[in-house]
């Protein structure tokens, strides 16, 4: 089992608890199984299976196919399973963002995993915890929508990645819809197709209008309605929402900008790097699997310099809003909003000038600039893969490494040339980097011979298998991160049981001295393994979400 899936079983067994855990890993461990199956492996009654599988597929974690005869099989959902971990931090950024009861009922849709918008209307409502009124509940839920918090869970969503191609390329077949012949024309023309295809069936995008409309129609016909079975679901196409993670995964990559502009340049110059970048927000057209070549002009995204000082002044004033002119609009600019976006174009060109190479003005006129999202990824990635080496081994690796990023396929003499470097020191660090996988090694024979003394040695840095035995090690560490979480868990169990029983804030009338002495320092460890665990987390939404 490779470290991913131990991660993620792991993370499910740690908020969901062993029983779900052991359906998820007998699944892991054996792919594609069905419910006889899977009770036969897990030596569990069949109900006892089927209502644990139910579960896992409420939560989105299982994928699930039924074949033409009838027989339903179903897979892990490692991806989603990754981001229970997640939904926390989410949580956290929607309180931040738009306040205590949005992240109620965000936390809410979580619980439930995925939910049709009466649902989840009915779920706040009903939750005697949450005082909040129908009016507010459709406000909060247009705001955390527009906002790109919750997305639709589309049918192909509960598929693996090969059944809904297949699926697509079925449906395409059936409809005549793709090219026939042979060919390696005729091959990438229906692989473009099964893409697009794919692309609509994955479209997490909805309209809040939408939602908010569905709401009032379903309340209408439940009005009308007089049967018992009124609040279940009212329309067979009722949207299905689910949670979007993809904010988290931006506020993470602005926060690491900042925090490198801020090394270099300053604060106040943090702020408009990290200004900036808030206004990339395309995480979710990630490519599939076979695309044609991108375009470069779709990497360019326009800055608005406008934005970028309100978003400024936003934040230095506690989250109250900037606007010049009525209801917040721009409307028409003074002098001093003139003389502040030609501030800010200052500062981006102070920003470009350095390593920032991602920031680009436009040749025609200096006053507007552009953000290129390929370069802003691939700087990110090699500061992030730069760090993880140079936290495992001396400067000196460190800089072959960027020696060879920089310069490519070089010999031993030619690194001992440019890096000023002893052949003692230089032999130490190659055998280390190689043996760690950051470095890779070529044979260029001069005769058919091989010998060693008329052979070139060329050391090279390949940035994205590097990337790979990174995250591998991410996933790794991580993984025994949880690991000893759950056996320090184990120690105070019985303390754990008790403190349940207890009131919320009666733990300091009702423990006993050791007892508390026990519970503080059980939480200031669980503290720290899950600061720990947020740390790793953002190395990998740097080196494998962006």
């Amino acid at each position: 089992m490779e470290e991913f899936a131990k991660l993620c079983c792991h993370i499910v067994k740690n908020f969901y608890g062993s029983f779900l855990a052991e359906i998820f890993r007998q699944l892991t461990q054996f792919g594609r199984l069905s419910v006889q199956q899977i009770a036969q492996k897990c030596r569990l009654p069949l109900r006892q299976v089927k209502s644990g599988v139910a579960t896992l597929i409420q939560l989105r974690l299982l994928h699930h196919h039924t074949s033409s005869d009838g027989q339903s099989t179903y897979q892990p959902n490692n991806i989603n399973a990754y981001n229970v971990m997640r939904t926390g931090r989410l949580i956290e950024l929607v309180n931040w963002k738009f306040g205590s009861t949005a992240a109620d009922v965000l936390e809410t849709l979580a619980a439930m995993g995925f939910a049709t918008p009466h649902e989840l209307e009915l779920q706040v409502l009903g939750d005697e915890d949450l005082t909040i009124d129908k009016v507010r509940f459709r406000s909060l839920l247009k705001q955390l929508i527009s906002s790109k918090y919750i997305k639709a869970a589309r049918e192909a969503h509960f598929q693996s990645v090969s059944d809904r191609r297949q699926d697509a390329e079925r449906f395409l077949r059936h409809n005549s819809m793709l090219p026939t012949g042979a060919g390696k024309k005729v091959t990438i023309d229906a692989d473009g197709k099964i893409d697009l295809e794919l692309e609509k069936r994955i479209d997490g995008n909805i309209s809040a209008y939408d939602v908010v409309q569905e709401l009032n129609s379903d309340s209408t016909q439940v009005a009308m309605s007089t049967l018992p079975k009124a609040f279940t679901k009212l329309n067979q196409d009722t949207t299905m929402l689910s949670i979007d993670f993809s904010n988290l995964i931006m506020r993470i990559r602005d926060d690491r900008v900042a925090t490198l502009a801020e090394k270099v340049f300053g604060r106040h110059l943090a702020q408009v790097a990290r200004a900036a970048c808030s206004q990339i927000e395309d995480l979710d057209s990630k490519p599939l699997p076979v695309q044609l070549i991108e375009d470069p002009a779709v990497s360019l995204q326009r800055l608005d310099t406008y934005k970028i000082g309100a978003d400024i002044f936003q934040d230095l004033t506690n989250g109250v809003p900037r606007s010049n002119g009525a209801n917040g609009h721009h409307g028409r600019r003074t002098n001093g909003a003139m003389r502040e976006d030609r501030m800010i174009e200052h500062q981006l060109a102070l920003l470009a000038e350095g390593p920032f190479s991602f920031l680009l003005p436009d040749a025609s006129d200096s006053s507007t600039w552009y953000m290129n999202k390929s370069k802003l990824n691939d700087f990110l990635w090699d500061k992030e893969l730069h760090r993880l080496i140079g936290e495992r081994l001396t400067e000196p690796a460190l800089r072959i490494v960027r020696m060879l990023a920089d310069k490519g396929k070089l010999d031993e003499r030619t690194m001992l040339d440019v890096g000023l470097l002893n052949a003692k020191e230089l032999r130490k660090c190659l055998a280390a980097l190689q043996t760690m996988g950051f470095l890779e090694l070529q044979e260029i024979p001069k005769d058919p011979q091989r010998q060693p003394k008329s052979t070139i040695f060329l050391y090279f840095y390949d940035p994205e298998r590097v990337r790979k035995v990174c995250l591998e090690s991410l996933y790794k560490a991580m993984s025994r991160m949880y690991e000893r979480l759950h056996m320090e868990r184990e120690k105070v169990s019985s303390l754990l049981v008790k403190v349940d029983r207890l009131e919320p804030g009666t733990e300091e009338d009702l423990l006993l001295l050791a007892e508390l002495e026990e519970l503080n320092g059980w939480r200031q460890k669980e503290s720290w393994f899950t600061t720990e665990i947020h740390r790793i987390d953002d190395s990998i939404a740097i080196l494998r979400d962006l």
